[in-house]
């Protein structure tokens, strides 16, 4: 390969050199499954050097198998002008045996060919005069390949790196748009205030907003407290109990119940008491009065 001086990205197709090829019929329909199992496949093939990845491809009946070292090939492409960051696609040539059943030259003495169906690199020499050779071009690119990665310590590889790219770019251009929706609308309820303030000077002191704003609180919980205590009084309403009177003061209440029965009137007695309520019997028509504080 000659050298390369430029620096745009590039797909490289790997020849036999850089990896190990082997071929096997397992009895696995997917290629997940194959690819837990490659490493085991190409255990005894392989130097104990050596950092290798691998990569799964299906040839008809059988699943090929191919392990290469990236850091060898990245050695390679940086002696050739080409970084480790230029490359995004990583092919192999076995992956498109048939296509060098005509050879390609790689340089004046070796080829590239196919050879019983295994993308083969051989001595020129060993070949007929008189053969013909094909030009190297994309019609080679197979479908898939192997992600080399923005380098070759890269966990991610080069598309993937894209994708999350693009989408801490979409979330960036949401929250901006999210902020300035924001910004809208904090400026409109400054000019709110504005407008209030303008129609009612003494607001805008910040001790008369406070104190106002105080006395408010004070009466939301009150009003708070006395909707608790009529909740709980609505439960000693048993059916066939009647209200025969509700006075709502600022510090007490009282109610009176017509009860039915003396089993009601007890029962009611009895439920009042277990809200810390004065209870007690008014008249002789089975009514209750309740009273408490608030």
């Amino acid at each position: 390969m000659q050298p390369v001086n430029s620096s745009e990205a590039f797909d490289i197709m790997i020849s036999p050199q850089f990896y190990t090829l082997k071929r096997e019929d397992l009895p696995v329909r997917f290629h997940f499954q194959a690819k837990k199992l490659a490493s085991s496949v190409l255990e005894n093939l392989l130097p104990e050097e050596g950092n290798y990845e691998h990569y799964v491809f299906k040839e008809e009946d059988l699943w090929a198998f191919v392990a290469y070292d990236p850091e060898e090939i990245g050695r390679f492409l940086q002696s050739r002008g080409i970084s480790a960051e230029q490359v995004s696609k990583l092919y192999f040539a076995q992956q498109v045996s048939e296509k060098f059943n005509t050879p390609v030259l790689l340089d004046e003495n070796t080829v590239l060919s196919n050879v019983q169906h295994t993308a083969t690199v051989v001595p020129r020499i060993l070949l007929p005069e008189e053969t013909r050779y094909q030009n190297f071009d994309t019609t080679f690119k197979p479908k898939a390949g192997a992600s080399f990665g923005v380098g070759m310590h890269s966990i991610i590889g080069k598309k993937e790196a894209w994708i999350i790219g693009a989408i801490f770019l979409i979330f960036a251009l949401m929250f901006a748009v999210e902020g300035k929706r924001y910004r809208q609308v904090v400026s409109t309820l400054q000019e709110k205030v504005v407008l209030l303030l303008k129609d009612y000077p003494a607001l805008q002191s910040q001790y008369a907003r406070e104190n106002i704003a105080k006395k408010y609180q004070t009466i939301d919980r009150e009003e708070r407290h006395k909707r608790e205590v009529l909740k709980d009084l609505s439960r000693l309403v048993l059916p066939g109990v009647e209200v025969e009177s509700l006075l709502m003061g600022r510090k007490s209440f009282s109610i009176t119940l017509k009860c039915p029965d003396e089993k009601l009137v007890v029962r009611v007695q009895a439920l009042a008491k277990e809200k810390q309520y004065k209870a007690s019997r008014a008249g002789s028509e089975n009514l209750v009065k309740i009273e408490g504080s608030l």
